[in-house]
């Protein structure tokens, strides 16, 4: 009796093994031929699990990434040019699998882009498998996630392509979708609108579409979805803070708590997201001179625009805190960027200083006492030329008695320029002996 149970049991075990691996015969591999628009055509051994999509990626030539695409060598180059025609130009929509007979058009780009499986079958021993070239095609540009180039087959309407193309930006507008259709000719054309903005799902949209249409999808500017302003540094609650076209510089800031103990508002700056980008024509003008073809004006225009924050919004964000928004409260924009340092009680001294640095800011201090507390000037510093170089604005400054320094102030004291005496002697011989040539010239028409 043990020996009848013990063989039930032996058996019921091998046929549990049986069923969970397959048999031998179901792991041989398939032969499936890809024909057709493919950079190596010919016959591909696969596995029985294998799918459509596996066999075009087995027929697509396997390039080398180079480390630098613009040094490939001829034979290199034109590989890549034959990959690129293959990859950008085939008729992915409408692959033929022909099995025993029997042909079927599978739309693989719906399975890489939707995820429709059944686009894409298991393959069978002997299946052959043909790939079209590309010869109809619809454009679709603007707010869309995926734009570009698109394999049209008949029937196709407008949400089929915008499906394929992932869909539609938040900012685009719906009202108004343009589609330029070409007449015969192939040069003119009509436009027509579709307005698809009340479908509860843009893929929905039924217009149909035909060969060689330009679909664009426009910005719709009024939205305001997304607009934001980025605070960061010494403040209670940094990061990005929605806004509308009427949020001031006082809302934000009471949205992000104001500054911390440390912050200091006095050298806070607001700086415009999109002027800060700008160049200027003029600009891009001088910055192709050199120095001596500028003249003294535009050489301190340069010198100017390049040591100060460009984009910087004229506004004092200690005064806007102090009156809740009374006063130095201008409107944002989107991209707009505040940044609150952490208060730098320290005055900087460089230049021909014995011991150029930092020194602790002490208030009412003239900048004489700092360039004392550095150790005093060095024997090469240049009479009468120090300068204050504000750090807030980044101008530079005489010092003089009403002047106060703020915190984060910088006093440079330049070093004396070498100079060689008989040049300067030249110089003035010269200049002398216009002058006296001058007066003479005159002397003579007058008498």
């Amino acid at each position: 009796m043990k020996n009848k149970v013990l063989i039930l049991l032996f058996l019921s075990l091998a046929i549990a093994l049986a069923a969970q691996y397959p048999s031998s015969t179901a792991m041989m591999p398939i032969n499936v031929s890809v024909t057709g628009f493919v950079a190596n055509p010919g016959v591909y051994q696969l596995s029985v699990f294998s799918r459509l999509s596996d066999a075009l990626e087995l027929s697509r030539g396997k390039l080398p990434k180079p480390d630098n695409p613009l040094l490939l060598t001829p034979l290199e180059q034109k590989a890549a040019d034959e990959d690129s025609l293959y990859t950008h130009h085939q008729g992915l929509r409408e692959v033929r699998l022909t099995r025993q007979g029997q042909s079927q058009v599978y739309d693989l780009l719906k399975f890489t882009r939707l995820g429709e499986l059944e686009q894409n079958p298991l393959l069978k021993d002997g299946d052959v498998i043909w790939v079209p070239a590309l010869d109809k095609q619809v454009s679709v540009s603007g707010s869309v996630y995926l734009p570009g180039d698109y394999h049209f087959v008949e029937g196709d309407r407008l949400g089929d392509i915008l499906a394929l193309c992932q869909g539609n930006t938040p900012e685009a507008d719906l009202k108004r979708v343009l589609i330029y259709r070409y007449q015969p000719n192939g040069i003119d054309f009509e436009t027509i609108t579709q307005d698809i903005s009340q479908l509860a799902d843009p893929f929905q949209a039924s217009f149909v579409l035909q060969d060689k249409d330009r679909i664009i999808i426009g910005k719709d500017s009024e939205q305001r979805r997304g607009w934001k302003v980025t605070i960061s540094g010494a403040v209670k609650t940094p990061g990005d803070f929605l806004i509308d076209e009427n949020t001031r510089l006082w809302d934000v800031l009471q949205l992000c708590g104001g500054a911390t103990q440390r912050g200091d508002l006095v050298n806070a700056v607001l700086i415009s997201g999109q002027f800060s980008e700008k160049l200027f024509p003029d600009l891009l003008r001088l910055r192709e001179f050199t120095i001596t073809q500028m003249t003294p004006l535009e050489y301190s225009y340069i010198r100017t625009y390049m040591r100060q924050l460009q984009g910087k919004y004229s506004v004092d964000l200690q005064e806007t805190w102090d009156s809740q928004g009374d006063r130095s409260n201008p409107t944002l924009s989107d991209g707009d960027y505040i940044f609150v340092p952490e208060r730098f009680d320290m005055i900087a001294v460089n230049g021909q200083v014995k011991n150029p640095g930092l020194v602790p800011y002490v208030e009412g201090k003239d900048w004489k006492y700092y360039i004392a507390a550095s150790g005093g000037y060095t024997n090469n510093r240049k009479a009468n030329g120090v300068r204050i170089i504000r750090d807030h604005a980044g101008n530079w400054v005489k010092p003089s008695k009403k002047l106060q320094l703020q915190p984060g102030d910088m006093i440079f004291v330049p070093e004396k320029t070498d100079r060689d005496t008989w040049t300067d002697v030249k110089d003035v011989a010269l200049l002398a002996s216009q002058i006296l040539t001058i007066f003479l010239s005159l002397r003579a028409i007058l008498y």
